[in-house]
């Protein structure tokens, strides 16, 4: 483990919020499965009687000022795509601010929560934490195992050996342990009139997020048949003339579709999952979090 590294997990420490933190984050770049994994951790805590609330970055919004509590109404130009998505689909405030310690004392202070979900920041030590779940790729691993900008890691692998929990997106892989696997379950895809996109025929697809051809494979395995793809980058709205090209359905994420102006154009369709967790992994997420309220 590097020197940097290993000043930075000096600083970690749990806080004095008044619940406890869990973090949901990453080792390696790209998409994980981070808010999919959030979105299964809420539901089920929530359903056992806990009251959550979420903190985020923000990426990609510019807020008027930080902290920002998200609401259902604002753009993704405010708050960025995830936290919009994520604070569209759960029942539980969310919070953006890049210091996300500033982010959990606004959501105590004004909602004041059981326990707090910080999507991402695993690297952001000034965050107080008592619990830390890593998602990593089931397919991809860590890649070349290098750090950046050299490979894809943020931190080294020998960084799992201090968090809590270890999760796979969508298959176990074949050469790193893990607690679980993460199952998205995608609905088939869905235009703004309820209309479902029937598979076999031929679609364009667009997917602006960290690993776009995890998405494309998806629709691949829906039976769909992608004939034009865009990849406009995570975080980045989709490129004007993916929206002009209606000949054929424009089949797309729910992270991409948000960014875009309500109601969508009749011929987009949106790909919504319903991601799951195994309820081992659930109940022993939720007996450690009660263990930290006592």
């Amino acid at each position: 483990m590097t020197s940097i590294v290993g000043y930075r997990l000096k600083q970690r420490f749990r806080g004095d919020y008044g619940a406890p933190v869990l973090v949901v984050g990453n080792l390696a770049v790209g998409g994980t499965g981070k808010s999919p994994a959030i979105q299964a951790l809420v539901r089920y805590l929530q359903a056992q009687g806990l009251g959550c609330g979420v903190v985020s970055r923000g990426y990609g919004g510019k807020a008027p000022h930080y902290p920002w509590a998200v609401t259902p109404n604002d753009s993704a130009a405010v708050c960025g795509d995830e936290p919009l998505m994520l604070a569209r689909s759960l029942d539980c405030p969310v919070v953006v601010d890049p210091d996300r310690d500033q982010a959990v004392r606004f959501l105590m202070e004004h909602h004041r929560p059981d326990v707090v979900i910080s999507d991402d920041g695993l690297q952001h030590y000034r965050l107080g934490r008592h619990f830390e779940l890593v998602m990593i790729d089931g397919r991809r691993g860590f890649g070349n195992g290098r750090l950046l900008p050299a490979g894809p890691l943020r931190e080294p692998i020998s960084r799992l050996a201090l968090v809590d929990w270890v999760v796979a997106r969508e298959q176990q892989p074949t050469d790193i342990t893990v607690d679980a696997v993460l199952s998205l379950n995608p609905e088939p895809a869905t235009n703004d009139k309820g209309q479902v996109l029937v598979s076999g025929g031929e679609i364009d697809a667009c997917a602006g997020i960290g690993n776009p051809e995890a998405f494309f494979q998806q629709l691949a395995d829906q039976g769909y048949s992608i004939k034009r793809r865009w990849t406009p980058g995570d975080h980045q709205p989709l490129p004007e003339d993916a929206l002009a090209h209606a000949e054929r359905p424009l089949v797309m994420t729910e992270k991409d579709a948000i960014k875009l102006p309500q109601p969508l154009p009749e011929h987009c369709y949106v790909v919504r999952l319903q991601p799951s967790l195994p309820n081992e992994l659930l109940s022993t997420i939720e007996q450690a979090l009660r263990k930290a309220l006592q």
